[in-house]
């Protein structure tokens, strides 16, 4: 048999490296379960296995000074028994990048679009998004009138349960806007309205009363 606790006490004994759930570890451990296999008495064993790591090498504390086998168990002469066995890898999580445009016109407002209803921020209100610079040109060029681009914040990272942001501000003032006006509002901040947003856009737009501008270009 190969159950968790049999998994546990051959990866100590032999310190097998690596993942019990990965393919060539398992092998591994199939073949020295083999090996240790009697002829004999073939149900005592079993349950001796089972109860040996229910009992003696324990998950979390194996009580190795008595363990009859601690003269052999390589893991025990390393020092380290419970480095055994090693936990499933984490998956390394995905970054994605982002510029959210924070647009502002005379009177100080920012300009917010609402969300899609599913996907990210479902529903919620939030600053353009744009994954280029040639995209946000783009949108400034077909929509708004003077526009001038000022200095980008520092970027910041939004964490999701699968997939982590990078978001970088980007600040641009204009005389005014045009063609996506019924996609969004003018958000004041001094008198914000009820809105939902984004939980990033939200801590932007907190840090805009007292923002003033840089005049220096960005990229």
């Amino acid at each position: 048999i190969l159950d968790g606790n049999v998994k546990r006490s051959l990866t100590r004994l032999h310190a097998v490296a690596g993942w019990p759930g990965k393919p060539a570890v398992e092998r591994s451990l199939w073949a020295l379960a083999e090996y240790f296999t009697p002829t004999t008495r073939l149900a005592d064993y079993t349950q001796a296995m089972m109860d040996f790591g229910a009992t003696l090498c324990k998950r979390s504390k194996p009580d190795c000074p008595i363990c009859p086998f601690n003269d052999v168990c390589r893991a025990y002469a390393q020092g380290e028994p419970q480095r055994y066995p090693e936990s499933k890898p984490k998956k390394a999580t995905p970054t994605r990048e982002t510029i959210m445009l924070m647009l502002r016109d005379p009177q100080g407002r920012v300009w917010l679009e609402q969300r899609p209803p599913s996907g990210l921020w479902g529903g919620l209100w939030s600053l353009p998004q744009f994954e280029r610079h040639s995209e946000l040109n783009d949108w400034l060029e077909d929509n708004t009138k003077a526009p001038e681009r000022h200095a980008a914040l520092p970027s910041f990272t939004h964490t999701f349960s699968h997939f982590k942001l990078v978001i970088t501000p980007q600040p641009v003032t204009c005389e005014r806007i045009s063609g996506v006006r019924e996609s969004g509002v003018w958000y004041d901040v001094n008198h914000p309205p009820a809105l939902g947003l984004a939980a990033p856009v939200k801590s932007l737009l907190s840090q805009l009363a007292p923002f003033t501008l840089d005049p220096t270009p960005g990229p």
